[in-house]
């Protein structure tokens, strides 16, 4: 039998923690908060590459569709993460990865994400507030910024301490 590959363990687990902990903290405020799935898909794109970059993006929207209220039509959020972690593969360098880098490949992906939503909204009808998007846009893409790098240097650390 095969040994999992922890670095895929730990990613698979922070991505339902963070889906788990968007629906917790939606709940109880009122008040836009930034993307916590997105920073995991972003690093680890920025670790694996666009296919799997892709293939977690996917995982973890369809966590995000799955956990309650989820999303109108079921999938939407699915494909606008495989968009990211697909943009976000693409952008992979080898080594050490930039700092200023992974700040602007976090800014992409969230202004892609907000985009997906944006266009789900307006395709499904709903109500958008505009404030509220782009505060949530600029929180997520300084969230990226500042968590990225750390998820990317613990993978990094992982991947080194299975050699």
């Amino acid at each position: 039998m095969p040994v999992p590959n922890l670095a895929v363990t730990a990613r698979g687990l922070l991505l339902l923690v963070a889906a788990v902990a968007s629906v917790t903290l939606a709940a109880r405020s009122q008040l836009a908060l930034p993307d916590l799935v997105l920073p995991v898909v972003v690093a680890g794109a920025l670790r694996t590459g666009a296919s799997r970059g892709a293939l977690l993006g996917l995982a973890g929207g369809w966590l995000v569709d799955l956990m309650p209220p989820g999303s109108a039509v079921l999938g939407t959020a699915a494909l606008v993460y495989a968009g990211a972690g697909l943009l976000a593969g693409a952008g992979r360098r080898e080594g050490d990865t930039p700092f200023g880098w992974v700040a602007v490949v976090g800014a992409a992906c969230a202004v892609l994400v907000t985009t997906g939503r944006l266009v789900v909204a307006a395709l499904s009808g709903a109500a958008v507030e505009w404030p509220l998007v782009g505060i949530r846009l600029g929180l997520t893409a300084l969230l990226c910024a500042v968590l990225v790098p750390v998820l990317v240097s613990l993978e990094q650390r992982l991947a080194r301490g299975r050699r």
